[in-house]
């Protein structure tokens, strides 16, 4: 209420208040080992003593506790970060087995940069935190990962591992295929494949023909009753594009005739 009686006071007497002092220069700041980052938020332009601009980010090499002075268009403001922490993951097993298996040792926490072979990570990346041992989902492509460890909110110098592309292999073939008729309609049904996502979905072929113009993402094809001996078969498609060997489903009159109660 004092305020606001002396705002008014002050006002009433021709007098203007203080304006207000302009917001500091927006950023996000990060160390990841020797390096330091500062990314802008927004379109200000800024200029930071001892930084190297590339690619939207600031870059410094500085292992010691330091603060640095970000100006922009119409403020500043002094930024500090701790020092490096100049230990790097140990990683003790990395391979592909379907799967990526990591085994890394040094920290109780880590993260992952997914990058290009042979480019720098992108230290303002989400990345992916992990623990000591992770799992994680297949990746047949040639890339590397740098893998920081985490103390106290700190992270290490990177390590850094890579793999080269392989040939996806093909996805599971779906199991127990079975059908059932409610009223003009059959529907055939399959057990989904449990494979991290790798499966992103089903192709149908009916006596031989493919049905679905796409992959459903559904475990159940709905279509008209048969009049006669079918088979269908459901094929897994990999998010590479490549298919499982076929499910088949052989549908005879007889069973289509006990599906219908005749």
């Amino acid at each position: 209420m004092l305020s606001i009686a002396l705002a008014f006071s002050l006002s009433a007497c021709g007098i203007k208040a203080p304006p207000e002092p302009p917001p500091p220069p927006q950023v996000s700041t990060k160390r990841i080992g020797d390096f330091i980052y500062i990314k802008p938020v927004g379109n200000e332009k800024l200029k930071i003593k001892g930084f190297v601009y590339q690619d939207g980010i600031f870059i410094k090499k500085d292992k010691s506790s330091t603060c640095f002075n970000v100006k922009g268009e119409n403020s500043s403001y002094i930024y500090c970060v701790p020092p490096a922490i100049e230990k790097k993951p140990i990683i003790l097993k990395a391979y592909r087995n379907f799967n990526i298996y990591l085994d890394l040792e040094g920290f109780k926490h880590y993260k992952l940069y997914r990058h290009p072979v042979n480019k720098p990570f992108d230290p303002f990346e989400r990345g992916i935190l992990v623990g000591k041992r992770a799992v994680l989902a297949p990746d047949f492509s040639a890339f590397c990962y740098s893998i920081t460890g985490i103390s106290k909110n700190v992270e290490s110098v990177p390590n850094e591992v890579c793999f080269k592309k392989q040939t996806p292999p093909a996805p599971a073939t779906p199991k127990n295929i079975n059908f059932l008729v409610y009223k003009d309609k059959i529907y055939v049904y399959w057990e989904p494949n449990e494979d991290s996502g790798y499966t992103v979905g089903y192709l149908v072929y009916k006596n031989g023909k493919l049905i679905t113009k796409k992959p459903i993402s559904s475990n159940v094809f709905i279509a008209k009753v048969p009049k006669g001996f079918t088979v269908f078969d459901v094929r897994a498609v990999s998010k590479y594009g490549n298919e499982s060997k076929p499910a088949e489903l052989q549908i005879t009159l007889k069973a289509l005739k006990q599906a219908l109660g005749l």
